[in-house]
């Protein structure tokens, strides 16, 4: 009988065993937080060379449905300071606002470098190198070879726009990019090269 009890623990003691107690454990006390840590990954780089990453209509439809519940602007802004202050409190004031837009913009440029995926990103790029207006037919014909889903396309194009880093006009077909998409993509700096694949 001891023998038998002591076959049973060589068994029960083996690596694999305790192995995926463990991971049992962990997945069943922290589940959620693995699904939130994994719908939080844009990329994730597997073996051989191997890319898996979340494409940009993926994550437009998530931030679309996060947003709904969310109040919308009323597009109220204070254009200017009130009279009565002082010359040395309207400067203080006014340094306080500067203060708060460049934090502000520096939260929103690291969100954008989450949520814009690799191909959105090097989409901003082509356009800002361009230093002109370009046709969507020229966007496309760039683009097909790297992203042939058209709805994929469109995507990057409206996460682009939505973030208010471009223009797209309707009438003339044609893609700007805006002040702000400059300003962010030197912000952001140069994209490091992906072997195999070009822009």
């Amino acid at each position: 009988m001891p023998e038998l009890v002591l076959e049973y623990l060589k068994v029960i003691l083996t690596a694999p065993v305790i192995f995926g107690a463990v991971a049992f454990v962990v997945i069943f006390k922290f589940g959620d937080d693995i699904k939130s840590l994994i719908g939080r990954i844009a990329k994730i780089r597997l073996g051989s060379g191997l890319e898996v990453s979340t494409l940009q209509s993926e994550r437009l439809a998530k931030e679309e449905n996060q947003n709904r519940d969310q109040p919308q602007p009323t597009g109220e802004a204070v254009d200017e300071l009130p009279q009565e202050l002082t010359p040395d409190e309207r400067e203080r004031v006014e340094a306080i606002i500067k203060s708060h837009s460049e934090v502000a913009r520096w939260w929103e440029y690291q969100y954008l470098n989450f949520f814009l995926v690799r191909k959105t990103q090097v989409a901003l790029d082509w356009l800002v190198t361009q230093n002109q207006s370009v046709a969507a037919q020229m966007y496309d014909s760039v683009f097909m070879p790297w992203v042939p889903s058209s709805d994929e396309r469109n995507s990057m194009i409206n996460a682009l726009e939505r973030h208010h880093l471009i223009l797209f006009d309707n009438k003339t077909m044609t893609i700007t990019v805006t002040p702000k998409g400059r300003e962010y993509q030197q912000w952001r700096g140069p994209l490091p090269p992906v072997p195999g694949q070009e822009s």
